[in-house]
């Protein structure tokens, strides 16, 4: 950023103090107050409120902090431009995904990217739906790609693909084979479930919902946050699940799983990136989600 005493300003707002800054930023506590002292009086106004355990920002403060935030993202812009002008689009992309995405669509993507972009390193995080969510949301990851729905409004998603949910049991389970099975049947058995959180675990409960299910009448006998353990756990007859299709393509190939038809619930559901809105989508991520769709977007 041109003006260090805006990148001081952005580091306490982000750290909650100065002391913290200044460890972030690799100079000492005096020269940060030096700089904000010099933004305040600049603008002949207070800008952060000193308070026992750290700094809040005063009223002009939050005004500032909108206007250095566009400030910064209009340099960084800049610089990602010119440096993909002369050829090199690099630095650091940190996304997000949850577990089915994460395991079952990302490593094509990742490898794709990483042949066309070698200096761009990319920290993939794996969680489920609403750590996802919060981590975008707090600016800890960049961007994520989420299958489940969630309420945040600090953010806004873009459909990347579609996907669908289905009832799965072993094949040795009385239900394997049968053409169709009807909800009602179907939900007298033990349940083996992604943990709460989890995208899967949302749309089939709201799917229940919609169908005139209660989902607190399942007979949950596990949650799990491992759709590997789910699927040995089902393979052993145990219990039945809900995943989705793209996590079960060997263990039906290889005949260890099936997939049940049960006419009467709509398990379908989308792939979706989401951002901060109040963030600009950088260069590398705009060439992540160019590469996302290239391969498996619709």
């Amino acid at each position: 950023m041109p003006d260090d005493r805006l990148r001081t300003f952005l580091a306490v707002v982000r750290c909650g103090s100065l002391t913290r800054a200044a460890k972030e930023l690799y100079i000492s506590q005096p020269a940060v107050t030096l700089q904000i002292h010099k933004l305040e009086q600049e603008y002949n106004t207070s800008l952060f409120y000193r308070r026992e355990r750290g700094v809040e920002l005063t009223p002009a403060g939050r005004l500032l902090l909108d206007y250095a935030k566009r400030i910064d993202g209009i340099y960084d812009e800049a610089a990602e431009e010119i440096s993909a002008l002369n050829g090199s689009v690099q630095g650091t992309l940190r996304v997000g995904a949850t577990l089915t995405i994460g395991e079952y669509v990302l490593p094509q993507v990742v490898g794709r990217f990483k042949s066309e972009y070698p200096k761009v390193e990319i920290l993939l995080e794996v969680e489920n739906t609403d750590r996802i969510v919060d981590q975008v949301a707090s600016g800890i990851l960049d961007c994520g790609l989420v299958e489940g729905p969630f309420d945040n409004g600090m953010i806004r998603a873009e459909k990347l693909a579609d996907d669908e949910l289905a009832f799965v049991c072993s094949s040795g389970h009385k239900f394997a084979d049968m053409p169709e099975i009807d909800l009602e049947s179907i939900l007298k058995e033990l349940f083996i479930l992604r943990e709460p959180g989890s995208g899967t675990r949302r749309v089939f409960e709201d799917a229940l919902i919609k169908a005139g299910a209660r989902p607190e009448d399942l007979r949950v006998l596990m949650q799990l946050g491992s759709n590997q353990a789910i699927k040995a756990l089902v393979g052993e007859n145990i219990g039945v699940s809900v995943l989705s299709r793209c996590t079960l393509r060997n263990e039906i190939s290889q005949g260890t799983l099936q997939c049940l038809h049960v006419p009467s619930i709509d398990l379908h559901r989308t792939f979706q990136f989401i951002f901060r809105k109040d963030e600009r989508i950088t260069l590398m991520a705009r060439h992540f989600i160019q590469t996302c769709r290239r391969l498996i977007g619709t």
